[in-house]
Order: C-alpha cells, then sequence, then structure tokens
C-alpha cells in the first residue's frame, strides 16, 4: 500500500499545494507551523481517520474560505484509485462532505479500503497518561480503519448509550418506569459483545502472538477467553516477550526467523481492563445505574496502559520511554493490520526524532524500510543523514 500523490486547495494553511512522494520514503522538512502535521492530517482523512486534535470540520477548511478539497492518488496491490473529499462550508460550524474513489461516491468508512495510514503524533505521548477517552477513540479509530463491521458497531453502541442514558434520567425523575430499559438493554448487548469480542482480539494479538518473521504468518494464537462472563478482562503481559513479531524482531532471508533488531523495542506490553457486560449483570446493577443516571459498565468504560518492566508507563516512565511506548504500539498496529488485511498501511513519523536519544534513533531506523514510511522533521539536522541519503526530501 503506498500514496504516490497529494493534492491538497484551501485545506489547512495549504491554499494550494501538490506533494510526489516516494514509493519507500519520503522526508518532508519545515519549520513549525508549515503544515507538516496538516499534510499527515490530510491522508489520515483518506484513510476514513476521525483528526482528534481539532475542535470542528470547519477547522479542516482554510480560514475565510467557502471550499476546500483533498485529492491522493494511491496504490495498493497494483490497483491505482484517485481518493478526493470535498468540503463546502455551510455556515460558520458546519461543512459539508462528499467522498468519491475515481469519481464514485462513497462514503467516509469506505475511504479505508483503499488506503491506510499509522500516524505517530508527538500529541500521542497523552495516550499514555491521558484521560481513558482518549486511549479508547485512538483504538477505536484504528480498528475502525480495519474492519467496517467494528465501525458500525462501535457507532451504534455509543448512540445506544447516550439513548439508554436519557431513560435512566427519565426513570429516576419518575417519568418512566424501568422495564423500558429492556429493549436498550438488548441492544446494548448486541453492539456491545462485538465491540469488546474485537477490542480483546488486538490486544490479545499485542501480548500473546508470536511471529515465525517479519513477513511471516502468525504460527501461534492462544484461545479468547469468554467475553460472556460478565468479568472484566485482563491481559497479563508478562506471559510473553516476543509481542509481535516484525515491529520488534526482523527476518534473516536465509531461514526467515526472528531475530532482534534493538532491544529499545523490546519489554512494552499493554494492559487492558475491560468492562463487560451480560443481561444478568445489567438487571443486577440497574438500581445502581438509574440512581447514577449513566451507564456504568460497559465499554464504554474500558480502557488500557502502558506497561514497561511490570510497571505502568504513565507513573514510571521517562518521557522518553513513554514516546517509545507510543512508538511500539504503532509498529504493533502496523503488523496487525498485515495479519488481517495482507497489507501493511503506510507509516508517518512525524517529527519524532527531535527528542530521541541515539539509542531510540537506531531502534526507529530498523523498522522504517518494512513500508512506505513518511517522516516529517523541523529541521533537516534532525534527520539522521544516512536517512537522508536514501529518502526522498520535500521542503515546506
Amino acid at each position: 500500500m503506498a500514496i504516490l500523490e497529494l493534492l491538497l486547495f484551501n485545506f489547512r494553511n495549504f491554499a494550494s499545494k501538490r506533494i510526489i512522494f516516494d514509493e519507500k520514503l519520503t522526508v518532508i522538512i519545515g519549520p513549525n507551523g508549515s503544515g507538516k502535521s496538516n499534510i499527515l492530517e490530510a491522508v489520515s482523512l483518506l484513510s476514513a481517520a476521525r483528526p482528534m486534535h481539532i475542535e470542528g470540520d470547519i477547522d479542516l477548511v482554510k480560514f475565510g474560505k467557502s471550499e476546500a478539497k483533498v485529492e491522493s492518488r494511491v496504490e495498493s496491490q497494483s490497483e491505482k484509485k484517485m481518493l478526493t473529499i470535498n468540503f463546502q462550508v455551510i455556515d460558520e460550524l458546519h461543512i459539508k462532505k462528499s467522498f468519491l474513489v475515481d469519481d464514485l461516491k462513497k462514503r467516509f468508512i469506505d475511504m479505508g479500503s483503499y488506503l491506510s495510514i499509522v500516524i505517530f503524533h508527538p500529541q500521542d505521548l497523552d495516550l499514555v497518561g491521558g484521560s481513558p477517552s482518549l486511549r479508547r477513540h485512538h483504538l477505536d479509530s484504528f480498528l475502525s480503519s480495519l474492519d467496517r463491521d467494528y465501525w458500525r458497531n462501535i457507532s451504534a453502541y455509543n448512540k445506544i448509550v447516550v439513548r439508554r442514558n436519557k431513560v435512566l434520567q427519565r426513570i429516576f425523575e419518575g417519568k418512566a418506569k424501568p422495564l423500558e430499559l429492556g429493549f436498550w438493554d438488548a441492544r446494548l448487548l448486541e453492539h456491545g459483545a462485538y465491540v469488546s469480542k474485537k477490542r480483546q482480539e488486538f490486544f490479545e494479538f499485542l501480548n500473546f502472538v508470536e511471529s515465525v518473521g517479519a513477513r511471516g504468518p502468525v504460527s501461534l494464537f492462544p484461545p479468547a477467553p469468554s467475553i460472556n462472563s460478565g468479568q472484566a478482562v485482563r491481559v497479563y503481559p508478562e506471559r510473553s516477550r516476543r509481542a509481535v513479531g516484525s515491529p520488534f524482531t526482523t527476518a534473516t532471508p536465509r531461514k526467515n526467523l526472528p531475530v532482534t533488531i534493538n532491544k529499545s523495542l523490546e519489554g512494552f506490553s499493554w494492559d487492558l481492563k475491560q468492562s463487560l457486560v451480560t443481561e444478568e449483570k445489567l438487571l443486577r446493577n440497574r438500581e445502581r445505574d438509574i440512581t447514577a443516571r449513566v451507564t456504568l459498565s460497559g465499554p464504554h468504560r474500558d480502557d488500557f496502559r502502558f506497561i514497561f518492566g511490570g510497571k505502568d508507563m504513565a507513573y514510571f516512565g521517562s518521557r522518553g520511554e513513554q514516546r517509545m511506548a507510543v512508538l511500539a504500539l504503532k509498529l504493533a498496529e502496523l503488523e496487525y493490520f498485515r495479519t488481517k488485511r495482507g497489507v501493511k498501511p503506510i507509516l508517518a513519523l512525524d517529527d519524532i526524532f527531535s527528542e530521541l536519544d541515539w539509542e531510540h534513533r537506531e531502534a526507529v531506523l530498523a523498522v522504517i524500510g518494512n513500508q512506505q514510511t513518511i517522516i516529517t522533521a523541523a529541521e533537516r539536522e534532525s534527520v539522521p543523514k544516512n536517512l537522508l541519503k536514501k529518502a526522498k526530501v520535500v521542503g515546506l
């Protein structure tokens, strides 16, 4: 999978911009505020990923303009497509968007079938110590880009929680009967079960799966514990030291055996804490939910933590360790996507070298060649010279 060309019109700070990407490695260099991150955001939108760091779609259109466009030529499995997103300003708060693939109208979620990208942003450090809702948003965005059914189920589930909470409020006020919750409970269980299952599968992959090599098939996937137990599921990271395969290992050409490339990316794991619900649990906790006027259990209460050396990185990790923990997660996402879809997404590293020491830089360099990679940097000097020699450099 690769992006070949990107065209921007009135998008963010760009009035007009065209970028031709190298099929392997492109380095985009420009001072802070020049729009490096905006370029990655445009690619992310084309892959059906919702941006995390904007308040509304109106912010995507250049100030004072009434329309904008993001267009890209992409290639996946030898098939080339033209992806387009058109933005039309309706008023100060609302944007009308249309999505096209080779001039044929599509839904937003359909765009992910033609382009996928995993981006490491400096702001992603907030995943380690930030709120659970931030981690859930990231998890849902990634899994939705991989699985349309996940997107449909998590979208439906979130709407059901809102509506169930309104019913709880009405019951608390004496304007409705508890029996009215039965309909919403059934739908909550239906969609929540799918969401919980797919989240659990992903974390089992992170912490348990062994790979026979960087490009080999998955050789071990342990059976999943039942998601119908009604108990929170904890994924124990200490049971695996070779979590994902290619993010942490590379393969020798002759034997195709995993070989550790750099210890800087070893030892990271993830602790998933799920809030699972069953019909019995919802009935048992109904009075508690009515008193609180909110639904207190379910996937919307899930969380996960970054673990290194048995310690929670949010409390015991240095900034450098936290940065590498997030990078390890992103690389694991690349491998999970490849395993599920048979193709690797694009990897984008936004200003990653500015805060890394040389040991951690070597860890990053070791994984760049496994897929098309886009790197941004504020200064040319921050990018290793041997990397610049084999990259296409784009200046802003």
